[in-house]
């Protein structure tokens, strides 16, 4: 009987990945890349206890070793996440040099032991490249798992000394009854864009809150900037730990899809259909060349608030720029 895999959606993937484990041939390094929000790290996290668990049907959920997996204690996972003590969100030289002295030490009881790193993205450059010769050479029975949604901005190394594994959104349909199977709004299957961890959270009260500030971003367009800036001191400041800017810069992506659908005659799926009227406006005047100069720009936006930059400078400057490109197409 096949193992009860964690993910909805990305069948393929995860059953390639379990046949590497079972024949024993997995490689030492992966790169698990894709979209946030579709279970990349909960599968990281999975197939070290499926490698590791001590049952008969694995993971059994019900050995030590499932056991010390599921509450974070097993001394043969590693997780290096984001230096909590840094105002950058990064893992620091520290960290990894930290990491490298932990794995010259004995694995305590696994059969395998794995190490994630989650984001990936998040290593600045020369700690990156301090990791680049364990990852490419790990100890004996070390398994690294890399886990990014933004691939791109990877050292070129750091991606070719891992295997490269694909995790995609999950199609409408299936993510619309694994929502209804738990009782959730299956409608929230095409606002997230494929994301089942987006769609939890639409499900759970977020939908309403994006939809309000995508209004609010869709009416400061083509404003005097005064009303732009307006909201980017609100939505420039930190909320509860989540970034206001990051989600807004987000939704703005989404409306210039949107456009960018409209301008060539599509409409369906829709981010924010309630600004058809204005999103269409926005396509005759950006397509194509002021759409690809502002995916630039959200890209550019997104690098500039993962370094710590002001929210409220880096949306004052998206929204500018969105507005220059606009008044230029008049």
């Amino acid at each position: 009987m096949p193992p009860a895999f964690p993910l909805v959606g990305n069948l393929a993937v995860q059953e390639r990945l379990v046949r590497a484990a079972d024949e024993g041939r997995l490689h030492h390094a992966y790169l698990l890349e894709g979209p946030e929000g579709v279970g990349k790290a909960t599968f990281a996290r999975w197939l070290a206890a499926y490698v590791n668990c001590e049952g008969w049907m694995r993971p059994c959920g019900s050995c030590r070793s499932c056991h010390l997996l599921a509450a974070g204690t097993h001394p043969d996972l590693i997780v290096v996440s984001p230096d909590p003590d840094r105002a950058t969100p990064i893992i620091s030289v520290d960290q990894a040099h930290d990491l490298i002295r932990a794995l010259q030490l004995q694995r305590h009881s696994a059969r395998r032991r794995f190490v994630v790193l989650d984001p990936v993205d998040a290593l600045n450059e020369e700690a990156a490249n301090a990791l680049l010769k364990t990852i490419e050479e790990p100890p004996e029975g070390t398994q690294f798992v890399l886990v990014t949604a933004r691939v791109a901005s990877l050292l070129p190394t750091l991606r070719s000394r891992s295997q490269r594994v694909r995790f995609g959104p999950v199609p409408e349909a299936e993510l619309e009854a694994w929502l209804a199977g738990r009782g959730l709004d299956g409608a929230m299957a095409a606002a997230s864009g494929g994301s089942p961890g987006l769609a939890l959270r639409l499900a759970a009260g977020e939908a309403a809150a994006r939809d309000a500030l995508r209004g609010a971003l869709l009416d400061a367009v083509g404003q005097p900037l005064g009303k732009a800036f307006a909201l980017t001191e609100a939505e420039g400041k930190k909320d509860e730990g989540v970034s206001r800017a990051a989600l807004a810069v987000d939704l703005l992506e989404e409306l210039l899809r949107d456009a960018a659908r409209l301008a060539n005659g599509r409409d369906a799926g829709l981010a924010h259909p309630a600004g058809r009227a204005r999103l269409e406006g926005w396509g005759r005047a950006l397509w194509p060349g002021g759409i690809g100069r502002m995916g630039l720009a959200v890209a550019t936006a997104r690098d500039r608030l993962r370094l710590n930059v002001n929210g409220r400078v880096v949306l004052e400057a998206l929204l500018t720029q969105l507005n220059l490109e606009l008044s230029a197409a008049r």
